[in-house]
């Protein structure tokens, strides 16, 4: 099925090669930190995250979430997901990698990452999330391309499938909690210390989950003939829906409870984000944007129209990034509204970051290639 990643029409190698160029970037910027580390980012005293960080907990929410279409997609016999099941495994498995060296870029150095699992400390939450993000990745890699397999060859999946998934089912769920856990320990973040962050994490994971979804098996739809089939489309669309909605009340729950309650710590860190801090723009829009998409995918003549549909999960995905990445972890350190954070991202924070995300769209863009491919050769049987 390799080859399939090489072949294709003249604007697929032009992406592809442009995503290369990309990643290329990344590289060369891994490569100065490597050497020097932190000296070429932006952090210091006055930001210990950046860039990297903020990704974290976002991509730690949508591996947890891909769970939300893999297991009844895999486990259940007639399941509307089921088509949809290797995309979900992947998209879990390149969220797992991209955790991996997002973490090992937050260490300053990347080789620091291998203590991490040669010397594991059970106090700290980071050595508990690498462990957990690789046999994720492994197990949902491992299922996924099975299940295209057997797609391929038309026979039903393999009997350790089913295993697989149940094992990465605690793996996965852990993946936001310890992600909450490593915010919480550090002392003076209002933003951080909430109860409800990690089911925020997690319920926010399955709306940016599914729209990604969405975008990608339209996409593929639309470029490489796959057909997840309209129902499929149409009730991933509803579960983007209604956890966006879920993550409205939730994020709702949390500021009408700080002001009613008066809670001076908590009104003062929401104040920071949608208030006087340079970060308040992206926080407003990813509200607004969060309630515009999930209302439009609330309504079901837009949740048949395929292409809306995956525009608005796009947009979905977009403000749960901004939500529970950028704006948590930026803004989370800010102390005074008055004062600038101090930290602008450098430019191989900005090479490394833009690169590896273009190395998960060019992993994800050849995936889904080989999935319709299969699909398709299947059909020609």
């Amino acid at each position: 099925m390799i080859e399939q990643a090489l072949k294709g029409h003249r604007s697929y190698l032009i992406w592809s090669f442009a995503l290369l160029a990309l990643a290329a970037g990344a590289a060369y910027a891994s490569a100065l930190q490597s050497a020097d580390g932190f000296v070429h980012t932006g952090m210091g005293n006055n930001a210990i995250w950046g860039l990297y960080h903020a990704q974290l907990p976002f991509l730690a929410s949508i591996a947890a979430a891909s769970l939300a279409m893999l297991v009844p997609g895999t486990l259940q016999k007639h399941s509307f997901l089921a088509p949809l099941a290797p995309l979900a495994a992947f998209l879990g498995a390149i969220a797992s990698a991209m955790s991996l060296l997002f973490i090992a870029a937050d260490l300053g150095m990347q080789r620091r990452i291998l203590t991490l699992f040669l010397n594991p400390s059970p106090g700290a939450p980071a050595s508990w999330q690498a462990p957990l993000l690789l046999l994720f990745l492994a197990l949902s890699l491992a299922v996924g391309w099975a299940q295209v397999g057997a797609m391929r060859k038309g026979v039903k999946q393999a009997v350790w499938i089913r295993s697989a998934v149940m094992i990465a089912i605690p793996a996965g769920l852990a993946l936001p909690v310890i992600s909450a856990f490593r915010l919480a320990v550090v002392p003076g973040s209002e933003l951080w210390t909430s109860a409800l962050l990690a089911p925020r994490l997690m319920v926010s994971g399955v709306a940016a989950s599914a729209g990604m979804m969405l975008l990608m098996a339209v996409t593929a739809e639309k470029l490489a003939g796959f057909k997840a089939g309209e129902e499929a489309l149409e009730r991933l669309a509803a579960v983007a829906a209604w956890a966006g909605l879920g993550s409205l009340a939730l994020t709702g729950l949390e500021a009408g409870t700080a002001m009613l309650g008066n809670v001076t710590a908590k009104t003062t860190a929401l104040s920071l984000l949608y208030g006087n801090s340079p970060f308040a723009l992206a926080s407003w829009f990813s509200l607004l944007a969060g309630a515009l998409s999930t209302g439009f995918l609330l309504m079901p003549s837009l949740r048949r129209s395929s292409i809306a549909a995956a525009s608005f999960g796009a947009l979905l995905a977009l403000s749960v990034w901004l939500q529970s990445g950028l704006t948590l972890i930026l803004a989370g350190q800010l102390r005074n509204g008055s004062v600038a954070v101090g930290y602008a991202p450098a430019l191989p924070e900005i090479l490394l970051t833009t690169g590896v995300w273009a190395g998960a769209v060019l992993i994800i863009t050849v995936l889904l290639k080989i999935t319709a491919s299969a699909q398709l050769e299947r059909e020609g049987l």
